[in-house]
């Protein structure tokens, strides 16, 4: 019986630490993205940095795994799609407002 009890305790522990674990695996597996819109200043080899439209200038990381529509060069208006740490998933040439 102390058994039976014994690996009924060591299962549910077990589920229980998996379940966290698959969690935590959900999180990591799902970098939140943002667009950013605004001016291209320079490239400066895999990094873009781009002004936005609040004048904030970000550092933007651009590799092989980066969609780019198009070819792109200093003072081009852009929108791209980057994680929150600066990589980009996609970039295109922003579209002018009407």
């Amino acid at each position: 019986m102390k058994k039976l009890i014994g690996s009924f305790v060591f299962a549910l522990v077990l589920g229980f630490g998996m379940a966290s674990f698959s969690f935590a695996a959900g999180d990591m597996a799902a970098p939140s993205t943002q667009t950013i819109k605004g001016d291209l200043l320079k490239i400066d080899g895999e990094f873009y940095v781009v002004k936005d439209m609040a004048g904030k200038e970000i550092r933007l990381h651009v590799d092989k795994t980066s969609q780019l529509d198009g070819t792109f060069k200093a003072g081009d208006k852009i929108e791209a799609q980057a994680t929150d740490k600066g990589h980009v998933s996609s970039i295109k040439q922003a579209k002018p407002k009407m």
